[in-house]
C-alpha cells in the first residue's frame, strides 16, 4: 500500500486551525475548497474541536490525525471527508477492508494551495 497525497477533486487546500479563519477563507472566497487542519492537530485536540473548526465544510475537510488510526475512524465515521493518518501498514490495510474509508485515508498530508493561501505552512504567522 503506497502513500497517498491526492485528494479526487482538485480545489485549492488552505490550512485551516481556527474558526475564525474558516469564516474568513469562506467569506472571501466564493468557490469550493479544501480545509486542511494543521499537522496531527486530530491527535491534539479531537475530532469534536475540527467540526467545530469547519462547520458544515466537514465533507471537504481533512483531518491530520498523526500515528491514530482510532481517530482517524472517529473523523471519517463524523463525516470528516479525509483524513491522515501516518501507522503501520497493517493498520492501514484494516481500515481500508472497511468500504466506506476506502480511499478516504491519506498517508501524507497533500500539499496546501500557497498562492492562494493565507499562510503556506500551519505554524506561519497571518
Amino acid at each position: 500500500m503506497g502513500s497517498r497525497t491526492s485528494l479526487p477533486i482538485h480545489y485549492p487546500v488552505f490550512v485551516i486551525s481556527s474558526r475564525d479563519e474558516m469564516e474568513r477563507i469562506i467569506q472571501s472566497r466564493k468557490k469550493r475548497f479544501f480545509a486542511l487542519s494543521a499537522e496531527s492537530a486530530g491527535n491534539s485536540f479531537g475530532v469534536p474541536w475540527w467540526l467545530e473548526v469547519v462547520g458544515s465544510h466537514a465533507g471537504l475537510s481533512v483531518l491530520d490525525c498523526g500515528g491514530s488510526p482510532a481517530i482517524a475512524r472517529q473523523a471519517l465515521d463524523a463525516r470528516i471527508g479525509w483524513a491522515i493518518c501516518r501507522t503501520s501498514a497493517p493498520q492501514l490495510q484494516a481500515l481500508e477492508a472497511y468500504a466506506p474509508y476506502r480511499g478516504r485515508i491519506l498517508t501524507l498530508r497533500p500539499p496546501s494551495s500557497p498562492g492562494n493561501n493565507l499562510r503556506e505552512r500551519a505554524h506561519d504567522s497571518l
